[in-house]
């Protein structure tokens, strides 16, 4: 007979955290339609009646992680929107370059950001990713002072970004290059500093 390891108490916030990462991580691979919750709970080592006593169901568990990614994408904007006041060049590029970087570091946010959008057949899915969507960018926009012209190029290369990301092209994309160069050109020149 073998010994089993004691289990572990953690707090339910840490716990739920967790399985918020592992169910990214499933997600990100596999979709809303293609991920179990029993895939999620193992990879969090957790029971299954565990992860739907935590989030009810694999929809509102899927709509809890794509709030973490567009938290995460929204809290590395704002912080590198008060970082930027101290430098020169658009702001929105400068978002721009922290979205690439976040991207670079994490591609599971790319991947389950994919997801939610495809997922968007789905009502409850479609009114939520779209309520957050807008939020983001009427974020950027409150960040930067861009016109709306500005914040649709902005969007519109951030999905390039996204889809050259979940698709680990390789090496340094001129996707990068000229997204800077094409947010330089619908900036407006009340947001460019001297």
């Amino acid at each position: 007979m073998t010994a089993q390891a004691p289990r572990v108490h953690k707090p339910a916030a840490v716990r739920r955290q967790e399985i918020i990462g592992a169910a990214a991580a499933e997600f990100a691979e596999n979709g809303l339609a293609g991920t179990r919750l029993e895939a999620i709970a193992a990879r969090a080592g957790v029971s299954h009646p565990r992860v739907v006593q935590m989030f009810g169901s694999k929809r509102a568990l899927f709509l809890d992680v794509a709030a973490w990614v567009f938290d995460r994408v929204t809290e590395a904007f704002v912080s590198t929107a008060a970082a930027h006041q101290e430098q020169s060049g658009p702001v929105l590029v400068a978002l721009g370059d922290a979205y690439r970087r976040l991207l670079q570091c994490d591609r599971t946010v790319a991947l389950v950001m994919l997801h939610a959008y495809a997922a968007t057949g789905d009502t409850v899915v479609r009114e939520d990713v779209a309520a957050r969507y807008l939020a983001l960018q009427h974020k950027v926009t409150e960040l930067t002072g861009a016109d709306a012209m500005g914040v649709r190029t902005f969007f519109a290369t951030g999905l390039l970004v996204t889809v050259s990301t979940a698709l680990a092209l390789p090496g340094t994309r001129a996707d990068a290059e000229w997204g800077g160069w094409l947010l330089e050109l619908v900036t407006p020149a009340v947001t460019r500093r001297p």
